[in-house]
């Protein structure tokens, strides 16, 4: 995954934790940033569990992707995700 890169948020409901904003899932944005790695929270969240280290990346998000045609024009919303989140559109 590059700066760049389009990419959409995978639509998911896993149980437990997540830190995808269910706003931000399956909908398409632009990595702007690359954050680096970071302890995977889906698995250190559970009890005895080692995670993994992933990826983290900024996924850009223009408003009108995310609350439709009235949301204020040129306005970007900017998550930080983890890659396993991420798929290409």
């Amino acid at each position: 995954m590059n700066v760049g890169d389009r990419v959409r948020v995978r639509t998911m409901n896993p149980p437990g934790h997540n830190r995808a904003p269910r706003y931000v899932r399956g909908h398409v944005g632009e990595v702007v940033r690359f954050v680096g790695d970071g302890r995977f929270p889906d698995e250190s969240a559970v009890v005895g569990s080692a995670a993994h280290r992933e990826d983290i990346v900024t996924v850009a998000f223009p408003s009108a992707e995310l609350w439709g045609p009235d949301a204020h024009s040129g306005d970007r919303v900017h998550v930080d995700l983890f890659v396993s989140y991420l798929e290409q559109p």
